[in-house]
């Protein structure tokens, strides 16, 4: 599903698009290849859903080149190893989750399947996948390592600016705060200021609404909340989290 130029949407299970282990899955138009933001949890529905919505659309899937991971939970991660194996792409994912997603980290081998990593970023890291250029933005909050990855187009002589947020926040300022390894309200309150000042056009986070244009201004929602008095409202919170995957 196509939502602006050179930015599809494949997979997502809230959209309907494929698997209920999957988060929104956005596959970005190089120009000389496909670059997949987030792998989906890779079930065998989760495969072959994002495989035909990439045809839909008017690409082969053969031409993933790229899997540029936000973290390692399983949604967002579980299948990186089958697009590896598949189609040779490589696999991005920061410094600090690397071991937990190949498998080193005793604590949480099984979590998620194991898969190698090609290219271990770092905040800060600046790289370029055909004609797009991306800046890794680390911001420890859902999980220890989590990255979003800012990216610049050209439209026309106009700039237009991406966030692909992960689930460091989401619409509205929701927070990706869960009860789990690595998720950390200190965290948000060191980190969260990264993304302030960005000026975003489109904001494209790993679940729930996103927003093609005026996206700066759910970030802004969140960092006004980081030093308030109360617990900002999360996915994690009964009532506005998403559906849990029945084999949870």
């Amino acid at each position: 599903m196509k939502i602006h130029n050179q930015i599809h949407v494949v997979g997502s299970y809230e959209l309907g698009l494929s698997d209920a282990w999957d988060c929104h899955i956005y596959a970005l138009d190089c120009g000389d290849g496909i670059a997949l933001i987030d792998a989906g949890g890779g079930r065998d529905y989760s495969i072959q859903r994002i495989e035909q919505n990439l045809r839909d659309d008017g690409f082969d899937p053969a031409q993933i080149k790229h899997v540029l991971l936000t973290h390692w939970h399983k949604d967002h991660a579980g299948g990186a190893h089958i697009w590896q194996q598949k189609y040779g792409a490589t696999v991005w994912l920061n410094e600090i989750e690397t071991p937990l997603l190949e498998g080193k980290d005793q604590r949480f081998r099984g979590a998620v399947p194991e898969c190698n990593v090609d290219r271990i970023l770092h905040d800060g890291d600046e790289f370029t996948l055909g004609n797009l250029h991306f800046k890794t933005i680390q911001v420890p909050s859902h999980s220890d390592g989590i990255c979003a990855f800012l990216l610049d187009l050209d439209e026309q002589g106009q700039r237009y600016r991406a966030l692909f947020s992960g689930d460091i926040v989401f619409a509205n300022g929701l927070y990706g705060l869960i009860n789990y390894h690595g998720s950390s309200m200190e965290s948000y309150r060191k980190h969260l200021h990264k993304l302030g000042g960005l000026n975003i056009d489109g904001f494209y986070p790993g679940h729930l609404m996103f927003s093609i244009y005026g996206g700066q201004r759910h970030i802004d929602v969140a960092l006004q909340r980081v030093n308030g008095p109360f617990m900002p409202p999360s996915i994690g919170q009964s009532g506005i989290t998403y559906l849990i995957p029945d084999d949870y």
